[in-house]
């Protein structure tokens, strides 16, 4: 069921009112400074990210991840502190799940953007309106269009 949360610790999964939520946290292990490259196992302190999953038969669920802020431990690298990433769960600024993100997206491509948010809406998967709108023209090139003021060749 959490098979996408593998590189994550998970601690506890409840159900709070129809929604799973999971909490989980970073593995522990030492990590590179994003600038200089230097492993640090040095905490500076944590915080919590919250992002959405996959549904499960059919209810919403809430990844809470509890992770670390470090400290580079190179002097005079100008990255004194960096918050650390989940590469393949979480991307940087994201609230959603890497697979509930790329579900979503192909959902909408592929069902041509409306009746992919209604889709997805229907697996328990609702879109705000600036998502449903997004991968859609973003994914999708029009055919035979041109921009406005567009010379034809």
């Amino acid at each position: 069921m959490f098979s996408g949360l593998s590189s994550l610790v998970i601690e506890d999964v409840t159900d709070l009112d129809g929604v799973i939520v999971v909490r989980a946290r970073t593995a522990g292990e030492p990590v590179p400074c994003p600038r200089c490259g230097g492993r640090t196992g040095q905490v500076h302190g944590y915080y919590e990210r919250t992002a959405a999953d996959v549904p499960a038969d059919g209810r919403p669920v809430v990844v809470r991840v509890r992770v670390r802020r470090k400290r580079c431990p190179v002097p005079g690298c100008p990255v004194q502190t960096f918050r650390e990433q989940v590469p393949g769960v979480l991307d940087r600024y994201q609230r959603r799940t890497t697979r509930l993100a790329g579900q979503a997206g192909e959902a909408v491509r592929r069902l041509a953007g409306r009746a992919g948010a209604g889709l997805l809406a229907a697996l328990g998967v609702p879109l705000s309106r600036a998502h449903r709108a997004t991968p859609a023209a973003a994914a999708c090139p029009a055919r035979g269009r041109r921009a406005p003021g567009a010379r034809h060749r």
